[in-house]
């Protein structure tokens, strides 16, 4: 199988630089231009499957760069839940939040995020569902996710077999994609960012 990874366009939520998770922002104008570069880059692409995160600015990013016909949105792809951090920048939660920040930072696989997900938990949501995308997809088919920057390291962490210990060893950027090749035993990174 050809798996398209596409991170959904900016949102003012990325241009502020606060955490976003589950609050569910709109594509700013320039969200809107990356994801119609990227429709551009993908033409020549048949995409067999979408499947896209439920928050709007996924959803709308999908919405620009794929006909409709052939979507299907998935809960399991949402953002991890950043609990009370939602809606903050780091220099207000390293404010706020010193301790946990803290522990964020020397142990993020351990962490929960206070009255949010906890990074393992949040994996193991990812690692499920792309599972079930992978079972249900034929190996000559292409499949394309829209999602978010960290649904997005989780699948590729998943499927390169790194584990969470690789997570943040990854950059996702704003409406771009990348494409990796799955089979069976494992996965191979054509491109990425482009």
């Amino acid at each position: 199988m050809k798996l398209i990874l596409i991170r959904h366009g900016e949102t003012k939520g990325n241009e502020d630089g606060i955490y976003q998770g589950r609050i569910d922002l709109s594509l700013s104008e320039r969200g809107k231009d990356q994801c119609i570069e990227v429709k551009e880059k993908l033409k020549n692409i048949k995409v067999d499957k979408v499947y896209v995160s439920p928050l709007k600015r996924a959803k709308e990013s999908a919405e620009i760069i794929f006909d409709k016909e052939n979507r299907e949105y998935i809960e399991e792809l949402r953002e991890i839940d950043f609990g009370l951090w939602e809606g903050l920048n780091y220099k207000k939660i390293s404010e706020s939040y010193s301790e946990e920040y803290s522990k964020f930072l020397n142990s993020y696989k351990d962490f929960i995020f206070p009255k949010g997900e906890g990074f393992n938990s949040f994996y193991l949501r990812v690692s499920k569902v792309i599972k079930i995308i992978y079972e249900k997809s034929k190996s000559e088919e292409t499949v394309a996710i829209v999602a978010h920057g960290g649904t997005i390291r989780a699948i590729i962490c998943e499927l390169l077999k790194m584990d969470i210990d690789g997570f943040y060893n990854i950059n996702v950027y704003h409406g771009c994609y990348s494409l990796l090749s799955v089979y069976d035993d494992m996965a191979i990174v054509e491109e990425i960012n482009k």
